[in-house]
């Protein structure tokens, strides 16, 4: 049996009506002198979009686990400022898929400057693969629903946008814009009844483990009356991780159906809101720490429990695990695993999964609510 001649092809530069000849030629010359084929492996089309170099090596650096999880095309599209309007070209590449050296992954590589930006969405409809369903990976730290024309045109008939808030500059003005980007993107579709299509955002993933935790620890089984009694929320992040914050927020409050009032901010420190619930005022802080990683570092819970005031605390330890604990309650804490997922495979998980989430949804349309309270 044949194998991979070479672990990676080296990049070929081409003309974009010539990448679909090149990818063959490479491929080719990869079987060596075996008889037996090497497969190309894709489960879709992934569009990936970033600005700059820089971002471009970080994005590139996540490839082999993306590919490992989730074989795909992947068409990287790299936008560079400047003044040029020259014509596009492609790098085209192949190389052996982890350690199944009978199968093969491709990437295609587009780089635009200035104006030529605009001519991306044209030039990948030259290299998708017709008969395999499209994702496009928003690299961009740029919140989607402020790209203006160029997300519309990338995302015309791609089934999942992927997006990552973590970091987003402009928190009230992203999340402001989102959900109704997010509604208008899957609502609005001219693949056709049967192709559902879904906005992901990776910060929502990331708070999986955190969501579960709360409500196992506000469950009325473990907590008696907790939910009804919580008057006030704390939430502490690390730089840039305000928006994971805000969303783990804005889901509590649409489970529990809080409706906010008002708020006030001290940019930069602390974001308060006051809600309304079914049983009176609650506050809610986001605070930002000094230092640390960008994510949440503690969320804080005021509220009863049989009838005893207390607080619940979650937070995460050194050994990759999160923790629920009534304070003062002598009950032992609740904990639960937090696997740290490296960003390619973070997003190669979310590759697989095209269902659209109702419970994110709602989480959006309060995260807007919040933001437009901030602006008003």
């Amino acid at each position: 049996m044949s194998s991979l001649a070479v672990e990676s092809q080296c990049p070929v530069m081409v003309p974009l009506n010539c990448v679909e000849s090149e990818l063959t030629r490479q491929i080719q010359a990869a079987m060596g002198t075996g008889d037996a084929p090497v497969q190309r492996a894709r489960l879709s089309n992934l569009i990936v979009y970033c600005e700059g170099d820089e971002q471009a090596a970080h994005v590139n650096q996540c490839v082999p686990v993306l590919t490992s999880l989730h074989p795909a095309r992947i068409i990287f599209l790299i936008a560079e400022p400047g003044d040029s309007d020259a014509d596009l070209v492609a790098e085209v590449c192949v190389s052996a898929l982890g350690s199944n050296r009978q199968a093969c992954a491709e990437q295609v590589t587009v780089r635009a400057f200035g104006r030529s930006v605009d001519r991306l969405p044209f030039a990948v409809r030259e290299i998708l693969v017709g008969d395999l369903p499209t994702n496009l990976w928003w690299a961009s730290q740029q919140p989607p629903a402020l790209a203006g024309p160029l997300i519309f045109d990338l995302a015309e008939r791609v089934e999942q946008v992927i997006y990552d808030s973590l970091g987003w500059t402009d928190p009230t003005r992203g999340v402001a814009a989102t959900a109704s980007w997010i509604a208008k993107f899957e609502n609005e579709s001219s693949l056709g009844p049967a192709r559902v299509r879904v906005a992901s955002d990776l910060n929502w993933r990331r708070l999986k483990a955190w969501r579960r935790l709360l409500a196992q620890a506000l469950a009325p089984s473990s907590a008696p009356g907790a939910l009804e009694s919580i008057t006030e929320l704390s939430v502490e992040h690390g730089p840039h991780g305000v928006t994971q914050a805000w969303l783990l927020v804005s889901w509590l409050a649409a489970r529990l159906g809080w409706k906010v009032k008002t708020s006030k901010v001290q940019p930069g420190i602390e974001i308060d809101w006051y809600f309304q619930s079914s049983s009176g005022q609650v506050r809610v802080a986001i605070r930002r720490l000094a230092e640390g990683s960008p994510s949440i570092s503690r969320v804080r819970l005021t509220c009863a429990i049989e009838d005893r005031a207390t607080c619940l605390e979650l937070r995460p330890d050194r050994s990759n695990r999160l923790s629920a604990i009534p304070v003062g309650m002598g009950a032992a804490p609740r904990t639960i695993s937090v696997p740290e997922l490296a960003p390619g495979e973070l997003i190669g998980r979310q590759l697989s999964d095209r269902d659209r989430d109702p419970i994110f949804r709602q989480s959006m349309e309060v995260a807007q609510a919040l933001a437009q309270s901030l602006l008003h």
